[in-house]
């Protein structure tokens, strides 16, 4: 019936091919469709069950796949991509414009109330510098999403300063300063990770920074001004699409036991080891798929599952600083789709990633590594304090 509304609507399009639609009727078309709706694509989404879930009708659904499909290929769907939608005010279930952001810039465009035809237009990714910095009033999370800042940066804190503080120890008085990158869209809607570059916590006595000169490298973590690690993220850039704790499993569908963390990214994406350490297990594990375990003394040993191939040179008895390459994002094992399992195991036991992190062992900071601290306190009014708290 859509399909024929659809072939009907473009029969008059052809035949009233002379009508212009005027500023009435387009007042008229606009007040009728509902504001846009936006779904971030993760492992396992498929254009399908993010329309059904939307409660978008199965006509409507394959028509618009169908569309897509004649300018890209949905089987490469992957996270962070962009869907928006807009339905019409009188009818949720009917579509007015579909579209899909792809990483590369190009939206993907349908508008319903024309005959169906995907438009593709190229739109300019901006790369935007951000820094913000504020005593904390509340909890880390609600204090970033109260000043449009990334609330994933609440989990990367506490994943990468476990060990020097406990967040859930937090009194609510202690100066925050962070530095970031962001790719916006000419609106200003955020696309992708974000990428901290800088950060520092200032609690009673003691200040905490973390700097990183690009995502591919270990975060040098000093302590009142002296280097006390090194740390990296799993996965630079990614998303943590899932947490530590007893969940339903995406594939059996069960609830079991979720013995680590996941990260969101696409096959293929660079792994890196969270801290310095000696490989003891590279291989195949059931569930896991391929699987590296990597020892870092005092029985602590973190695990990188799901990957879809390991780098050059990864097996037992190799010994990896902080940072280094491992494998890439796969989705072996048991999985709905692409991701990293991560785990942090202290004597055998599975813990909390979050608030579990190995100790590496020590490594001496660069001469430019020292700059990159000067600049971001200079750029965060580190130099510039007053009593009350405010940075310049």
């Amino acid at each position: 019936m859509i399909l024929q509304a659809l072939l009907t609507a473009g029969a008059i399009a052809v035949t009233t091919s002379s009508h212009a639609e005027t500023p009435a009727e387009l007042s008229h078309l606009t007040e009728a469709v509902a504001p846009m709706s936006r779904h971030e694509v993760v492992p396992g989404d498929t254009l399908d069950s993010i329309l059904s879930h939307a409660g978008i009708g199965v006509s409507l659904r394959t028509e618009a796949a169908l569309a897509i499909s004649d300018v890209f290929d949905l089987s490469t769907l992957s996270p962070g991509q962009i869907l928006r939608w807009s339905v019409f005010s009188d009818d949720p279930c009917q579509l007015a414009r579909l579209s899909l952001l792809t990483q590369d810039g190009t939206d993907i465009v349908l508008d319903f109330t024309k005959p169906l035809e995907a438009s593709l237009i190229k739109t300019e990714i901006l790369l935007r510098d951000r820094r913000e910095t504020f005593i904390l009033d509340s909890s880390l999370f609600e204090a970033l999403a109260a000043r449009n800042a990334p609330e994933s940066f609440a989990v990367d804190l506490a994943a990468l300063l476990a060990g020097q503080i406990d967040f859930r120890d937090l009194e609510g008085t202690e100066r925050i300063a962070l530095m970031w990158s962001e790719n916006i869209l000419p609106d200003g809607t955020v696309v992708g990770e974000p990428q901290l570059a800088y950060a520092r916590v200032e609690k009673n006595t003691d200040i905490f920074e973390l700097v990183t000169g690009s995502v591919e490298q270990p975060f040098i973590l000093f302590r009142n001004g002296a280097q006390v690690q090194q740390s990296a993220r799993p996965v630079a850039g990614a998303r943590l699409s899932s947490v530590f704790g007893k969940r339903r499993h995406p594939v059996l569908g069960t609830q079991r036991m979720h013995t680590g963390v996941d990260y969101a990214a696409r096959t293929g994406t660079p792994v890196s080891v969270t801290g310095a350490g000696t490989v003891v297990f590279a291989g195949t594990m059931r569930g896991y798929g391929r699987t590296i375990d990597v020892d870092h003394g005092g029985g602590v040993l973190t695990r990188y599952a799901h990957l879809s191939r390991f780098a050059a040179g990864i097996a037992p008895g190799v010994e990896l600083n902080a940072g280094a390459r491992i494998g890439d994002v796969g989705a072996t094992g048991l999985v709905s789709g692409p991701n990293l399992h991560y785990e942090v195991r202290i004597d055998g036991k599975p813990t909390d990633p979050i608030k579990e992190t190995p100790a590496p062992r020590t490594a001496i900071a660069k001469p430019t590594d020292r700059v990159m601290l000067t600049v971001a306190r200079l750029s965060t009014g580190y130099f510039l304090r007053d009593d009350t708290g405010t940075e310049s």
